[in-house]
């Protein structure tokens, strides 16, 4: 008798967990050894297949940080045709072929992701960068074949272009790192010359590298302004809410900088950095006192932060001169990988972003004279504070407070919340006390200040007034109580030496003898015990 056939259905095997892959290639080092297990690794196509889409557009992200680009394209287009409807991925694509410089790659990419994404989508993508357009038309290549001596001269003469123009201390720079799994980065200093092969390991991805601005003599031959979103834009989401105003304002930003430096005789460089913003280089033929650069600067772009809300400006250099520990600011070198996001770093003035544009900018500038960058500085300060009419009362009756809002930092925030009669925290209170308190007419201005304030109490203020021991507040114990202790360089500098402290700031000031805990007065100690008993009857 016959056995009756039975047909097993096939079962597909297990779905593999590549987690634990997916997490070592993540903190792959960046080095040659690393660069190695992750080239080796994504070329496994069937370990794709077990990744989401996340996971796939996060290994192509990984590879552009390694320099291996053309495994990040393949790990894009295996992704379009897996998951077509991802939009990330097509945008992705597209961005990292136009930093390749390939066009013709990249219209096809355009034309096949139109089947898949509505083009009302597609069209408001506009340029990858809100300041030069994604995909430009391609036109003929008139390129011809260079012999290879002939390219070999081309690529030292642009070798040398770049570090004139981006030149900072002789004898070190830094290396960047990044921990994917902490979401840290920061950078590690090279203590030897920056040399042209560097540049070169730069520029190709292999390696991302910075340079510290100040040299020995605390001079630079380069000023930067350095400019970031906001925290609060940071998030992708947030960012997408405010596409319209952080395209607009990159716009101004750029083309206001742009067309101030002209005007004051600079060469500008403006770059999308590859983070979070963008840097504005100011090359100059011989190096300045960084201070010069840093008022230059300030000078240049004057108010111009007042008038955006998406970005905040920033100068480097930050300090005026070396204070001996460590090799002070530094600024990642143009035309790399931020290591932090994996993308590349391009000049926004080029034609495009492929490699022989780049460069084709740079050989057509020259580094400013420095007597520009001077003059700026010296006008800054000849420059008196322009004062809002209707704070020239204030400011004249008031000279002190004027001057120590204009050229302190952190007493300026202060006091611009008390004038908009902001509540104050125990540790601005503190600050105010402590440091104005101590002026000659130290009395008058914090009861002009206080009584701002919703809950001024003119007994209880001339009580905390009388107690007033000790020095002035110095800056390193205001940047602690501020939070703000984790710089070890002090933004103010000052002529004199010794204790820093915000009043040295002031015109004319002259250093004071601390207050020492002597009563002099018996009467003036009764008062003040009186007015301490009624505060805490009150209280009670």
């Amino acid at each position: 008798m016959a056995q009756p056939l039975v047909v097993k259905e096939s079962s597909s095997p297990p779905k593999q967990d590549y987690s634990l892959l997916l997490d070592r290639i993540g903190k792959a080092a960046f080095d040659e050894a690393g660069r190695s297990f992750v080239e080796k690794t994504l070329s496994i196509e069937i370990f794709w297949q077990s990744c989401t889409e996340d996971e796939i557009l996060g290994l192509a992200v990984i590879a552009q940080q390694h320099g291996l680009f053309d495994r990040s394209a393949a790990i894009l287009s295996w992704l379009h045709r897996e998951h077509p409807q991802c939009v990330e991925g097509w945008r992705a694509h597209l961005e990292l072929l136009e930093t390749l410089g390939k066009k013709p790659e990249a219209v096809q990419i355009l034309a096949q992701a139109r089947r898949y994404i509505p083009a009302g989508e597609i069209e408001q993508w506009g340029g990858i960068s809100p300041l030069q357009p994604a995909i430009p038309p391609d036109g003929e290549n008139n390129d011809r074949i260079l012999e290879p001596f002939v390219k070999l001269r081309q690529q030292e003469d642009e070798l040398r272009v770049f570090m004139q123009l981006f030149r900072g201390r002789e004898e070190a720079f830094a290396r960047q790192w990044a921990d994917q799994e902490e979401g840290k980065q920061g950078y590690v200093p090279v203590q030897r010359p920056l040399l042209a092969e560097d540049v070169r390991e730069h520029i190709q991805g292999k390696r991302t590298y910075g340079i510290y601005l100040l040299t020995r003599e605390s001079k630079v031959w380069t000023g930067v302004i350095d400019v970031d979103l906001v925290s609060a834009l940071r998030d992708r989401s947030a960012a997408e809410k405010e596409k319209a105003t952080i395209r607009r304002e990159s716009v101004y930003l750029y083309n206001r900088i742009m067309e101030l430096a002209t005007k004051a005789g600079l060469t500008c460089i403006g770059e999308v950095s590859g983070g979070k913003g963008f840097h504005f280089w100011f090359p100059v033929a011989q190096p300045v006192d960084a201070m010069d650069m840093r008022n230059g600067l300030k000078g240049l772009i004057g108010k111009l932060g007042d008038d955006i809300r998406c970005f905040s400006l920033e100068i480097f250099p930050k300090q005026d001169r070396l204070t001996g520990k460590g090799f002070g600011n530094l600024v990642k070198l143009p035309m790399g990988i931020h290591r932090g996001t994996g993308k590349k770093s391009y000049l926004v003035c080029a034609k495009g972003r492929a490699e022989a544009d780049q460069f084709a900018l740079l050989r057509s500038l020259q580094p400013a004279p420095a007597e520009k960058i001077t003059a700026l500085a010296e006008l800054l300060q000849r420059a008196n504070v322009v004062v809002h009419p209707r704070m020239a009362a204030w400011a004249s009756e008031y000279p002190e407070l004027a001057e120590l809002e204009s050229k302190c930092a952190m007493l300026g925030q202060i006091i611009a919340m008390v004038r908009a009669a902001r509540a104050l925290s125990v540790r601005e209170e503190k600050i105010l006390l402590g440091t104005i308190g101590h002026l000659p007419r130290g009395g008058l201005l914090l009861h002009h200040l206080y009584s701002r304030l919703p809950e001024y109490n003119r007994p209880l203020l001339d009580f905390r007034i009388s107690k007033l021991r000790g020095t002035v507040l110095g800056c390193k114990r205001i940047h602690t109580l501020l939070d703000r202790e984790g710089s070890a360089q002090l933004p103010c500098t000052f002529n004199t030496t010794g204790y820093p402290h915000p009043l040295l700031h002031l015109t004319g000031y002259e250093e004071q003898p601390a207050v020492q805990e002597k009563v002099v007065n018996l009467q003036d100690a009764l008062l003040s015990l009186k007015t301490a008993i009624v505060q805490v009857e009150r209280f009670l």
